[in-house]
């Protein structure tokens, strides 16, 4: 299957760069004067549903975390301030027992890894809330945890799914990782989206332009208007959080 941007032609069609006849459509195709648009095969549109269904369950575990330090915060837990991560060791054994009913803060400081301990004073007094919290929050934070927990999962399914898939790609994406501010996942993505080979494009100018790492050009009678970068695909989202 081949695909061709919607660009006029020039001496052929209408304004709205459609070919008058597919003849000429053919024939020009024929002699290489069409730019195609670049389509994956089968395997590799199978690799982009899998990465892109995980970059979802990311934003969504974004999300379900914001939702969580708000709760505590108008449940007035003050469990953020203290901890680095609401989702680490310490933070999940202590919130599961808030969720479960206990309304002591010292037995709930008790629960903090050895790294926490030393603000266990500060812990008691961040969590004295729980000896009044409303049964209400107990079961929303219940249901927010039990959400995060089935994310987590779910990406780790994705994860070992793309693994079994790329394995026979596994050079390419060692190659790959070892690129500075790169990992084993950006690796992973960048290959579902351009292919284990660069051989797909052309030239290294294509590339940049399909992922829309390369300033645009939009010039009329040798003005230049703008210079901003394309859109691109989302291959350049996973370029850009690499250099960060």
């Amino acid at each position: 299957m081949h695909l061709h941007r919607r660009y006029p032609i020039a001496g052929d069609g209408d304004a709205r760069g459609i070919s008058s006849t597919p003849e000429r459509l053919v024939k020009r195709l024929v002699a290489r004067e069409l730019t195609l648009s670049f389509v994956p095969d089968a395997e590799q549109r199978l690799w982009r549903t899998i990465t892109r269904k995980k970059y979802q369950l990311r934003r969504d575990l974004v999300r379900i975390h914001n939702q969580l330090e708000a709760l505590l915060e108008e449940a007035h837990i003050k469990l953020s301030s203290l901890v680095s991560d609401l989702l680490g060791v310490s933070a999940r054994r202590m919130l599961k027992a808030l969720a479960d009913g206990e309304n002591q803060s010292a037995a709930l400081a008790a629960l903090a890894m050895r790294g926490c301990a030393l603000h266990r004073n500060n812990l008691c007094d961040a969590l004295g809330a729980c000896t009044e919290l409303n049964p209400v929050y107990r079961r929303l934070l219940k249901m927010t945890l039990e959400h995060l927990q089935i994310l987590e999962q779910q990406i780790g399914q994705l994860d070992q799914e793309l693994a079994t898939l790329l394995h026979p790609h596994q050079d390419a994406v060692q190659r790959l990782a070892e690129v500075p501010g790169f990992a084993v996942d950006s690796a992973q993505q960048i290959i579902a989206e351009v292919g284990p080979a660069a051989a797909t494009f052309p030239s290294e100018k294509c590339l940049s332009s399909w992922v829309g790492a390369c300033p645009g050009e939009e010039e009329s009678a040798g003005v230049n208007y703008s210079h901003r970068s394309p859109k691109g695909n989302r291959s350049h989202a996973a370029l850009a959080q690499s250099d960060c």
